[in-house]
């Protein structure tokens, strides 16, 4: 079968091109296509065709017959084109074998890589290029996969492949360049400069095209063009291979003119190589076979070095395509600076690099590793290297300056006007690595650290995180083996998760099953899953975990600098804080400092990769880094020291969270026991509604967290869960609502706190109604009622009566609903509690409407609707005129009805309101709507 997405999708079925059916079925075709010859699991083809989270529960079926109905559109009955990867007897994921020269997009790619190539190789014709390039670009009939509708799959890939078809534009312009044929691209030029304004590689071939077609002052002015939109959009000027050519355009350089002669055939050398090889020093340590992944970073280093290419002035082009002829001078050493914590694969990305890029270094590659953070060594001195340097380039060693500068100078002066690769590996600092840099434009240096170099003057800064969890099951199988990988894939993927997707984690984790093949992976699972002995199950041979973060960690605690020692505090306290980050403020609770001084400690760690800051003051830590740093506390920290700190910030979120909840709703009755502790600045509802949001899962597992802690730590648990009802419920966080409240229960029948288990109860019962659980609702009130009657707390009584009658009424028993609702009335009328009334009667109105009896229904609702606007509850005015409205409409009584609808609608949109209730009123508008032929109302 062969496939063409380079416009529509479609397929060739042996006599002509066919669309597939459905949309689904395309979208299930181009997510496959997207990842041909790999498998996509199951779970990610529901997410990218009904979007994540979102798919319905009939979906598995539904895609595995989309998979059979593929199949038939395929001619694949016997499944060997569309595999089904299966784990047991269930279908784990689906991959499509697909051929290069059958799928328009790999042969795209094949034919654009090989015009690149021949561009490069001045052994090759630019015709012959072109001549590829051109191949490759008639073969787009429109946007990629335009007629699949979007998925995340197909959208990161329709951008991929449009880029790649903006580069083989570039490309094949530069062979035209070549060719001569500067008046032919003129046109296309400028309309791909008008449609990519700030593509510079653009501008520099139309300015030569322009200046060959003898129109100087029209390249010249292009130029200026170009200056004016980067100056005034982006601040920054015209690459330096850009203003070189203006300069040569400007003086009316001849040799601009025409393109370099072709070669004749037998003047082309034999070999590829551009100049003759010096044979300098070959230092590169082996490519790990196990590098997995990277893809984008790798593309950014070989992007970064290809200045070097574009710079060059003897063998090389620049941007333009076109010779430079300034001698270099003035162009500074490309410099990439990887930086990431301990184990996140630096040096292997390096080394991996330059290994790729060693062709355009004919000169030599020079390797070091500083040891800036090896385990029992002191980092190298730049003397000591330049030593190393100068005498693998040939060097007398008699003849090597003892003195730094001079050292580094006759290392400038050694390289200049060769093409050497540095790779400067595990550096401590700047000030190591700056005596160590080539000057020479034709040069480039890879320096990895933990430490942001960020003072680097010329770097290119690269930031190294942990894998994407495709690419760490990758490396997983290239340790263990595929087969044993994709036999146990649920395993590999906890594994995966317990290694928090750090590469050296994964390399041990799968060495140790390498070495033992007859372990299945789910005996590794086990070991790991104990937090408390995961590091220790993390070493293998000479690699481990924990010796990797021990290096960064003593290198702050024996540091010596004044702030150092709040960092180390603040590393091991932070361990802690459950959640997946922690905010400033909240940090501060926890150290007890000023918010200044906190953050001073926790940039410190971030400079050192110890932490990570996602967002402005919110800061991460690795799970694997946590772990360690909860090793340090228990080791190093007084015995009472993390419970105390772990207290304060609990009080935070304590504090914080119940003035949120106020600000949301501050008529809402709930349990308000305060919380002494500091709360972070929220000013109205709009504010709160944005902390809330953020901190939700961070809540949520300081819920989980402290009910299992000290009796201190779980009564700040319950509090947080009993002020956490008032966001969750109205936004209907049900299974969230459900967990929060399940803990309390547990926590407070531990403690033996019987009112915090009866409200716990309660605000259990709403995650049941929520989720139309309604006997489950009955049984969990019940007991509530049962506590509240024994510790004679009537508010409590009260509430959970009301939630009772709208549980019976839910299940039909309408007589006994309002039994219990009558109950509740006379609870609230004998102590004036005038809004337990609203609620009441409201409750008390829907158990008539249920028995048909609409009229004792309206009464019981207007009397609502009073109550409530003498109270000034604003929910219940609302929810009062929407029961007033259905119950209209259930008469007949349609514009009586449209009319109360119409008036609750504003009162859902008010901060504060129950926002799920304005779909509930639209729905109940339509019928009027639709019966009196009438659009609906100014709301």
């Amino acid at each position: 079968m062969r496939y063409r997405v380079l416009g529509a999708l479609e397929l060739w079925d042996g006599d002509q091109w066919t669309s597939l059916g459905p949309a689904k079925w395309r979208m299930l075709l181009a997510v496959l296509l997207c990842h041909a010859n790999r498998t996509v699991p199951a779970e990610r083809l529901l997410d990218e065709l009904w979007g994540e989270g979102q798919a319905p529960q009939s979906a598995a079926k539904l895609l595995q017959t989309y998979v059979s109905r593929l199949r038939q559109s395929l001619g694949d009955a016997s499944g060997g084109a569309l595999i089904t990867d299966k784990q047991g007897y269930k279908a784990h994921g689906y991959r499509l074998v697909v051929e290069a020269a059958d799928f328009d997009a790999h042969r795209f790619e094949q034919l654009v890589e090989e015009g690149r190539r021949g561009l490069e190789r001045e052994a090759e014709s630019p015709e012959d290029a072109a001549e590829r390039l051109r191949e490759a670009l008639v073969m787009w009939r429109g946007t990629p996969f335009a007629d699949v509708p979007p998925t995340p799959s197909v959208e990161a890939e329709t951008t991929r492949l449009g880029e790649l078809r903006l580069q083989a534009v570039d490309a094949r312009i530069d062979a035209d360049l070549r060719c001569g044929r500067h008046a032919d691209v003129l046109g296309e030029l400028e309309a791909l400069t008008a449609e990519h304004p700030y593509r510079e590689g653009l501008r520099g071939r139309l300015m030569l095209a322009l200046y060959r077609s003898g129109r100087q002052a029209d390249a010249l002015a292009a130029y200026r063009d170009l200056h004016r939109l980067l100056a005034e959009d982006l601040g920054v000027e015209p690459i330096p291979p850009l203003q070189r050519l203006q300069q040569r355009i400007l003086t009316a350089d001849a040799s601009l003119l025409e393109p370099p002669a072709p070669r004749k055939e037998e003047e082309r050398p034999t070999a590829p190589a551009a100049r003759p090889a010096a044979r300098g020093p070959r230092q590169l340590p082996p490519a790990s076979q196990a590098f997995t992944g990277r893809h984008g970073e790798v593309a950014v280093i070989q992007a970064l070095l290809d200045q070097v290419d574009q710079g060059d002035q003897g063998d090389e082009r620049d941007a333009t395509g076109e010779r430079g002829d300034d001698g270099g001078s003035g162009r500074p050493v490309v410099i990439a600076a990887i930086d990431g914590t301990g184990g996140v694969g630096k040096s292997t990305l390096a080394i991996h690099a330059a290994h790729q890029l060693a062709e355009r270094f004919p000169d030599g590659q020079l390797y070091v590793d500083l040891h800036g953070t090896t385990a029992g060594l002191s980092a190298l001195e730049p003397a000591e290297v330049l030593g190393r340097f100068l005498r693998a380039l040939g060097v007398d060693g008699s003849s090597v300056p003892g003195d730094t500068d001079e050292a580094s100078a006759q290392f400038r002066s050694l390289v200049a006007g060769r093409r050497l690769l540095v790779i400067l590996d595990n550096a401590a600092s700047v000030d190591q690595v700056r005596p160590l840099l080539p000057a020479g434009p034709d040069c480039a240096a890879l320096v990895t650290s933990r430490e942001m170099l960020t003072t680097l003057e010329g770097a290119t800064h690269l930031h190294l995180d942990v894998l994407p969890h495709d690419q760490a099951v990758a490396l997983l199988e290239r340790i263990v083996g595929v087969e044993r990988v994709r036999a146990e894939r649920a395993e590999a993927e906890e594994i995966t998760r317990l290694c928090g997707r750090l590469p050296l984690a994964l390399r041990i984790a799968g060495a140790r099953l390498a070495a033992r093949p007859a372990w299945p992976l789910r005996t590794l699972v086990s070991k790991l899953t104990d937090a408390r002995g995961r590091l220790d199950e993390l070493r293998f041979g000479d690699l481990a975990v924990r010796t990797s973060f021990e290096v960064s960690y003593d290198a702050f605690r024996l540091g010596g600098r004044s702030d150092d020692a709040d960092a180390v505090r603040a590393f091991r306290l932070l361990s802690t804080v459950p959640g997946q980050d922690v905010s400033l403020p909240v940090a501060a609770a926890l150290l007890d400092h000023p918010a200044d001084r906190t953050e001073n400690a926790l940039e410190r760690l971030v400079d050192a990769q110890l932490l990570e800051s996602p967002d402005s003051d919110r800061y991460h830590m690795h799970d694997l880094l946590r772990l360690f740093a909860s090793e340090r506390a228990e080791q190093e920290e007084p015995e009472s020291a993390p419970a105390a700190a772990l207290e304060r910030a609990m009080s935070a979120y304590v504090a914080t969270t119940q003035r949120a909840v106020t600000l949301l709703d501050p008529q809402r009755p709930w349990p308000r026991h305060p919380v002494e502790g500091p709360v972070v600045p929220l000013r109205d509802h709009a504010e709160a509604e944005v902390w809330l949001k953020a901190e939700a899962g961070n809540l949520l597992a300081a819920v989980a967290h402290a009910v299992t802690q000290s009796d201190a730590l779980a009564r700040l648990g319950i509090r947080l869960a009993q002020a956490l009802q008032w966001f969750l419920y109205p936004r209907a966080h049900a299974q969230d609502l459900q967990t929060v409240n399940e803990l309390a229960i547990g926590a407070a029948r531990r403690l033996g706190d019987l009112e915090s288990q009866a409200w716990a109860l309660d605000h259990l019962a709403g995650a049941h109604w929520l989720q139309h659980s309604y006997e489950e609702m009955r049984a969990t009130l019940e007991s509530a009622l049962e506590i509240w009657r024994a510790i004679g707390h009537q508010r409590g009584e009260q509430r959970s009566l009301c939630n009772l009658a709208d549980a019976l009424s839910e299940l039909g028993l309408f007589e006994e609903a309002i039994g219990v609702q009558r109950r509740q009335l006379a609870l609230a009328r004998d102590t004036g509690d005038l809004a337990a009334e609203v609620i009441g009667l409201g409750n008390l109105g829907r158990a008539h409407r249920g028995l048909g009896r609409s009229e004792e229904a309206l009464t019981c609702f207007k009397e609502s609707l009073e109550h409530a606007r003498r109270t000034g509850d604003v929910h219940h005015q609302g929810f009062a005129m929407y029961e007033i409205g259905i119950t209209y409409m259930e008469q007949g009584k349609f514009p009586e009805g449209r009319a109360h609808l119409d008036e609750a609608l504003p009162v859902w949109q008010r901060p504060g309101t129950y926002e799920s209730w304005r779909g509930h009123t639209w729905s109940g508008l339509f019928p009027a709507c639709m019966t009196l032929q009438i659009g609906p109302g100014p709301h």
